[in-house]
C-alpha cells in the first residue's frame, strides 16, 4: 500500500472511532440493526395493544390487557363466546373507560403503559373464548384483540335461584338448572338444622325445575328463617328463606 493511502485510511478510521466515541446519533441510525429507530418508533406508537391474557384463580377467569400510549381510545367492550348460539356476546354491564386502568406505568423508551383487568365468572365447567375490542369515542374500532382460549373446572354443575317470594306466607317457589343429568336433593331445615320437608329426591335430567314449598302442610313452623339446601352428586349449596306470618 502506498504512504498516501495508508495516510487516507487512518485519517477515516481515527473519524469514525471519535464519532463512536462522542455517541454520534448519525453513526448509530445508519448501523444495521440499530436500537435507536425501534425505540424511536415504539415512543411514538399509539393506542397500541400490547397484552391480552387470562388466567384462573378461585373459579374466576381475571382478563388483563395493556395498552401503550392511549390516545384516540374511548373505552373497551370484553366478548365472550356463547357455545348455544356460537357467536361473541358482551360481557361487560358497563363501558369499561380509558380512565378505569388499575396501573399507570412510564417507560423511558416506550412513553406510558396503561394496565386494565377484568373479572369473569362462568357458571359451568368448559372451555371458554375470550375477545377484546377498544373504541374511540365515536364508536369506531380501533383494534380488535386476537380471541383467548381458558378451559376452567370446578364450578357447580347447577345454578339455584334465590327463593320467590321472600318472605313468604304460607308458600314459595324455589327454581334451579341443572347444566347436566344428576341425581338431586333438594331440602328445607330449620335454624337448627333440623330436617323439615325433602321436596326433590330423584335424578333429573339438565334442564330448568320450578319446586313450591308449602309451609302449611308441616305442623308447628312459626315465623323465622329456614334453609333449603340443593345437592348432587358433586356438589351442594344452601340458600337462607325467610317466612312470616
Amino acid at each position: 500500500m502506498s504512504k498516501s493511502l495508508l495516510i487516507s485510511a487512518l485519517l477515516i478510521l481515527f473519524v469514525f472511532s471519535t464519532k463512536l466515541i462522542s455517541g454520534d446519533n448519525d453513526i448509530l441510525s445508519s448501523l444495521p440493526g440499530g436500537d435507536e429507530e425501534e425505540i424511536s418508533a415504539a415512543a411514538d406508537s399509539t393506542d397500541a395493544l400490547t397484552v391480552f391474557s387470562a388466567k384462573i384463580k378461585d373459579k374466576t377467569v381475571y382478563i388483563n390487557w395493556r395498552v401503550l400510549n392511549p390516545k384516540d381510545i374511548s373505552y373497551f367492550e370484553i366478548y365472550r363466546l356463547d357455545p348455544k348460539k356460537k357467536d361473541y356476546k358482551k360481557i361487560n354491564e358497563s363501558k369499561i373507560q380509558k380512565d378505569d386502568f388499575f396501573e399507570k406505568a412510564a417507560n423511558s423508551t416506550s412513553g406510558f403503559v396503561y394496565m386494565y383487568d377484568f373479572e369473569d365468572e362462568p357458571e359451568r365447567d368448559g372451555v371458554y373464548f375470550y375477545k377484546m375490542k377498544g373504541f374511540s369515542g365515536n364508536g369506531t374500532v380501533l383494534f380488535e384483540a386476537d380471541e383467548l382460549k381458558i378451559g376452567i373446572t370446578g364450578i357447580k354443575n347447577f345454578k339455584v335461584e334465590q327463593n320467590t317470594p321472600n318472605p313468604f306466607n304460607p308458600t314459595t317457589n324455589i327454581t334451579y338448572e341443572l347444566f347436566d343429568a344428576s341425581y338431586v336433593k333438594l331440602k328445607v331445615f330449620d335454624l337448627i338444622g333440623k330436617e323439615i320437608a325433602t321436596l326433590v329426591d330423584a335424578n333429573q335430567q339438565k334442564g330448568t325445575y320450578t319446586v313450591t314449598f308449602d309451609a302449611s302442610k308441616y305442623a308447628n313452623l312459626t315465623s323465622g328463617i329456614y334453609f333449603y339446601k340443593l345437592e348432587t352428586e358433586k356438589y351442594s349449596e344452601v340458600k337462607k328463606m325467610i317466612m312470616t306470618k
